[in-house]
């Protein structure tokens, strides 16, 4: 009896002491903290170069830049048969026109009315393609700028443009702009110069640069995911398959244009 109440009493005292803290490491390497366990968070995609090779972070291709690397590396398409091969080929050169960056000095007036977008394939349509007989990787059709260029004569905006220059211009393709029309309304003036910014500012510098739009506001850039977004429309996204990209760094007489999916606005 006399040792069962021992044992209760240690019991409660036990149950007031203060539990012990368990020390959890702080130390960091570079810019990424290491856990209790000694890993890096490496959530963070920005690269990280070691004097221990080992502990290097470098950065990697994403799925659509490893599939367009792997194309290159087995010239433009996967191992397939022979007999295959034939029909690939005049695919493959339809690509080439589209990845152009110069517009032999025309205007961003004149590259935009004939400028190609990027290649889409039937996949993202599911059960559609097979019902019309298409292959999921076979083209679709190409998302040109048809839209933006007649929106820009409409409401008078190309006018501002038509000058020496130069500006930038992020281009929305025909689809971005419906998807704008059916969510949001009309495409008005202030909707257009949204996509313009003075100056003649590469892909790999806006990161840097003052994005302040035509209309005088500000546009916003965040670097993401390995990709850089400036209103959240990513700035050379990939396309599956062998198609053509969204066209960036495409020079013109009085400015550069950038393709984008997604309008600013939205």
């Amino acid at each position: 009896m006399k040792l069962a109440l021992s044992f209760a009493l240690i019991s409660g005292v036990a149950a007031f002491a203060p539990s012990a803290q368990i020390a959890r490491s702080t130390t960091t390497l570079g810019q990424h903290n290491l856990g209790a366990g000694g890993m890096a968070d490496t959530r963070d995609p920005s690269t990280y170069v070691d004097a221990d090779p080992r502990k290097s972070i470098s950065a990697a291709p994403s799925f659509e830049e490893y599939l367009k690397q792997r194309a290159a590396a087995t010239g433009g398409a996967t191992a397939a048969p022979a007999a295959a091969a034939p029909a690939a080929a005049p695919v493959a050169a339809a690509a080439p026109a589209a990845a152009a960056s110069t517009s032999g000095g025309a205007t961003i007036l004149g590259t935009l009315e004939t400028l190609q977008g990027p290649g889409q394939v039937w996949g993202a349509d599911g059960t559609l393609c097979i019902a019309v007989g298409k292959e999921e990787s076979d083209l679709k059709g190409y998302e040109n700028f048809g839209k933006f260029y007649a929106a820009l004569q409409s409401t008078g905006v190309a006018n501002e443009i038509s000058g020496p220059g130069p500006f930038t211009v992020f281009a929305p393709t025909d689809p971005a702009l419906e998807s704008y029309e059916l969510l949001r309304g009309p495409i008005t003036a202030d909707v257009l110069k949204l996509h313009i910014v003075k100056g003649n500012i590469a892909s790999s510098a806006v990161s840097s640069a003052d994005l302040t739009s035509l209309g005088g506001v500000p546009l916003k850039y965040r670097y993401a995911v390995r990709k850089n977004f400036v209103n959240d429309a990513i700035i050379g996204e990939k396309t599956f398959g062998p198609y053509a990209d969204y066209p960036i760094d495409v020079q013109c007489g009085n400015g550069v244009i950038h393709a984008v999916g997604l309008c600013f606005a939205m």
